[in-house]
């Protein structure tokens, strides 16, 4: 069915139900659809072959020309064409519908496999992941139970031993485990470490293990030493000279296979509830219960500290007097020089005497 129509004024090819013609603006008087829809149920054609009509039409482009021919030849043999064409239709329906179905599980089964795929790599890597955590933990917790796990027989012969020692010496630290068994304590001054596997009994000779460890035993040697709060560490002080005006705080590894001493700080040390204070002079350094630094310059740090320059005052040159050019030679006064007094002797000038005048008696009236 044509969907175009010429206008009977101007001839053009225009839309069939068009009213007015849009190039000559005049009315064509062509039916509406409305109108034409009308009659084509007073003719009782149904509306659902005009859709198929539409359906075949547009069909045609994707049917081979051998189909076309000879759906034809159908339709030109006999009045039956019309069915048939109606079952071609409704056959190439189906096939495009199964051609749709096909296409769609092809692309599902694509996106499927590949979501598939990704979710076993994803769930693989997870399961390697879990496995490699829990085999760090079970190692964690194997090594935590050799290493921290109580042995009886070695936890008897520590005890023994600390019982021997409790009123002459005073006990620092004890490990009845499998790793360390050993025990620190302290004697007259010296730190010293027994241990419970081959039942030796040693000084810990700090400076041995570290140069800047300096312990004036002349002093008071080791002052103390403390268990470190993680218990990986013995936190010694000891004094440098013989006076105690300055101390040393070290911190020595408490696992006796490995005695790694580590110097920390020197001054005046002293312990003020959860930390250690170090003081020299205006320098201030705080350290926690495990040795850890916390504010203020270490000893080594403040030495290595630029120092500021200093410059050197600037000598003013003294300005030398220029020598006094040499006068030239006065020459001798010849001239008599008349002095001032006249020196010449004068003439004596006689004065008169002054007469000698008597007073007179003059005589009064009464007598």
């Amino acid at each position: 069915m044509k969907n175009t129509n010429k206008c009977p004024s101007c001839g053009q090819q225009i839309y069939r139900y068009a009213q007015v013609c849009p190039y000559c603006k005049c009315e064509t008087h062509f039916k509406s659809v409305d109108e034409e829809q009308a009659q084509e149920q007073e003719n009782d054609i149904p509306v659902e072959e005009e859709h198929i009509d539409k359906v075949a039409d547009n069909a045609q482009d994707m049917v081979p020309e051998a189909d076309v021919e000879t759906n034809n030849e159908d339709q030109s043999g006999s009045h039956d064409g019309d069915g048939h064409l109606n079952k071609y239709i409704g056959h190439l329906k189906k096939d495009t519908e199964k051609v749709k179905d096909e296409y769609k599980k092809k692309i599902g089964s694509k996106y499927s496999s590949s979501t598939i795929l990704i979710g076993f790599v994803i769930a693989l890597l997870s399961i390697i992941v879990l496995c490699f955590y829990i085999a760090v933990q079970m190692m964690e917790k194997k090594t935590f139970s050799l290493s921290g796990s109580v042995d009886n027989t070695m936890k008897e012969v520590i005890d023994s031993v600390e019982g021997k020692l409790y009123q002459s010496s005073t006990i620092v630290a004890k490990f009845p485990d499998r790793q360390r068994h050993c025990l620190f304590y302290l004697q007259d001054s010296h730190l010293r470490i027994f241990d419970a596997e081959d039942k030796s009994d040693k000084e810990i000779d700090l400076p041995a293990l570290n140069p800047k460890a300096i312990v004036d035993f002349n002093g008071s040697g080791v002052l103390n030493a403390y268990l470190s709060a993680d218990k990986n560490y013995i936190i010694v002080v000891a004094s440098r000279n013989s006076s105690n005006t300055e101390f040393g705080l070290y911190r020595l590894d408490s696992n006796p296979a490995n005695p790694i001493l580590e110097f920390l700080d020197k001054g005046r040390v002293s312990l003020e509830k959860d930390r250690y204070v170090v003081s020299a002079g205006s320098r201030v350094a705080t350290y926690d219960i495990n040795g850890n630094k916390m504010s203020g310059l270490s000893s080594t740090e403040f030495e290595n500290m630029p120092q500021p320059k200093v410059e050197a005052p600037v000598r003013q040159e003294v300005k030398k007097k220029e020598p006094i050019p040499d006068l030239p030679p006065r020459e001798k006064v010849t001239e008599q020089i008349r002095p001032t007094i006249d020196l010449a002797p004068k003439t004596k000038v006689e004065v008169p005497e002054r007469p000698n005048i008597k007073p007179v008696d003059v005589p009064t009236s009464g007598k």
